[in-house]
């Protein structure tokens, strides 16, 4: 079996046991409706979040809060998972989004985050979890759980002329040659997008965040990493999701209630 497959009985185990929830979700696939275990029913799209991030994302306003993925109500939701890592602790206490940041091998202290963030507006994507630090760095991160591939473009009118002027221009001087083919660049998309918004700051670095244990995203990402520059590849981190929850679990400096916070995301999310 897969890790996706792996995973999604996994979930499908958490959603009877510690939800119990029985009833299976829809999920639309090529024009029908399939009934999945490992999805919830759209009127239980809430019980993917913990309470601690329902309490988290309510105390915004209403213009601040995120828009919700159309499949937030999957259990194997990366937004979902994002949303249950981060809210808890970068909202939360200092001491709590220091811990979190130490888990992410980040540097500083945490002046503000957004969930997410579209930091260029004229282009128009979003970044899963965007914050800074006091001493002016910017961290864009983007957030992996059962994915089995980084974003695709699809070849037309559209995309050529958004690689060809937003793009190209700003990452030659970031990327191997052969990376900006257009239809090598365009089959990695979602990751060189990334590394464009990441070389849009100097003061900037930008993090994966993937479960180690998704073995084919983990291959992926790394030949996609081969494709940057060394000093530009420097700024770039891959973390492992179950590292990130151990370090929260065994973080002395962590508030007792979050390192406790953290066995539940390993209980959820990690096989």
């Amino acid at each position: 079996m897969s890790y996706q497959d792996d995973l999604n009985k996994h979930l499908a185990d958490y959603k009877r046991q510690v939800l119990r929830i029985n009833k299976q979700g829809d999920f639309l696939y090529r024009g029908r409706s399939v009934l999945l275990d490992h999805i919830l029913p759209l009127a239980d799209a809430s019980r993917n979040l913990f309470e601690e991030v329902e309490m988290a994302e309510h105390a915004l306003p209403l213009d601040q809060r995120p828009k919700r993925h159309r499949y937030f109500h999957h259990l194997n939701s990366s937004q979902a998972f994002a949303f249950n890592l981060f809210f808890p602790y970068f909202a939360g206490t200092p001491e709590a989004a220091s811990a979190l940041l130490r888990a992410l091998e980040c540097e500083g202290v945490l002046a503000d985050w957004a969930p997410e963030k579209v930091p260029v507006p004229h282009e128009g994507s979003n970044i899963d979890v965007f914050w800074w630090t006091t001493d002016g760095t910017s961290t864009f991160c983007e957030v992996k759980l059962s994915e089995e591939e980084f974003g695709k473009a699809a070849d037309d009118d559209k995309h050529r002329r958004k690689f060809e002027k937003t793009y190209f221009e700003p990452l030659t001087p970031h990327l191997e040659s052969g990376r900006l083919d257009r239809l090598v660049f365009f089959d990695g998309y979602q990751f060189y997008r990334n590394v464009w918004h990441m070389v849009q700051k100097e003061r900037s670095r930008l993090i994966f965040l993937l479960p180690r244990a998704n073995i084919g995203l983990w291959r992926k990402l790394e030949h996609l990493m081969l494709g940057v520059l060394p000093l530009t590849r420097a700024r770039i981190s891959t973390v492992a999701m179950e590292d990130v929850i151990d370090a929260l679990r065994s973080d002395e400096r962590c508030p007792g209630e979050m390192r406790e916070y953290a066995d539940k995301l390993k209980q959820k999310y990690v096989i």
